[in-house]
């Protein structure tokens, strides 16, 4: 009796093909898109980080911040830029930790995930470039501050390391003091166990009442009390 032939193995399924970016930049113009985000996120963990403050609720959805080769910063998440391309994408959910460390501590740990995002992004759009011109491109970027660099360098570090420093001077004078901080967001003083203090409702930061124009027994007003930066911030949007 004959034995069937056994069939020749079916040929490897070749893997799928890693999708590129259609993207024809030269090392410059790649460069430049690279420097605009940058700025915009190094703007975004220094002068505006109280915006950026707010802008990340725990209570949302995973956020990522985004630096967009328009200039703007924008805190939205993942799913809404469509990454089908294959485009990386920013550090996930750093809105969920924003409560669970200081803030000089988180917008550090921004800066860090911001610089790792801006080198993937910027050698993903590179990757039709030659191995030389990639190169002199990964020579231009590292010739700049990194955003971490430059926002222990900034204004904003220094004021933080202030503020934190007089919260860890004060710890043992602020004990059963209950949710109250150590210092006003709005003037920088510290906690005076008889003084008066709001909590903005929408950043959950506390001033003096006479520092945002506050008495004792406007409970309506104390109810729903924002502050003049997100009012500010809220009359921009409208």
């Amino acid at each position: 009796m004959e034995m069937e032939a056994t069939p020749p193995p079916a040929a490897p399924v070749p893997p799928p093909a890693i999708s590129r970016p259609r993207y024809s930049g030269t090392v410059e113009r790649t460069f430049r898109d690279f420097t605009i985000r940058r700025a915009a996120l190094i703007r975004a963990v220094t002068q505006d980080e109280k915006v950026l403050f707010r802008k990340c609720n725990p209570r949302m959805e995973s956020l990522c911040l985004y630096g967009n080769t328009d200039g703007n910063w924008e805190v939205l998440p993942p799913k809404l830029f469509a990454p089908s391309s294959g485009q990386p994408e920013p550090k996930l959910g750093i809105n969920l930790v924003r409560d669970k460390m200081r803030r000089l501590k988180w917008l550090q740990h921004i800066s860090e995930h911001s610089d790792a995002w801006l080198i993937r992004i910027s050698f993903f759009l590179a990757a039709n470039l030659e191995a030389r011109e990639r190169q002199r491109l990964f020579t231009m970027i590292s010739s700049l501050p990194t955003v971490q660099e430059t926002f222990i360098a900034s204004e904003t570090y220094r004021r933080l390391c202030h503020l934190e420093n007089m919260i860890d001077e004060t710890k043992d004078e602020d004990e059963g003091c209950g949710p109250y901080p150590t210092f006003c967001a709005s003037c920088g003083d510290r906690y005076l166990a008889k003084g008066f203090w709001v909590r903005c409702t929408l950043c959950k930061c506390w001033s003096h009442g006479k520092c945002v124009k506050v008495k004792v027994g406007q409970e309506e007003l104390i109810k729903n009390f924002e502050c003049p930066e997100c009012c500010a911030e809220k009359r921009g949007h409208d």
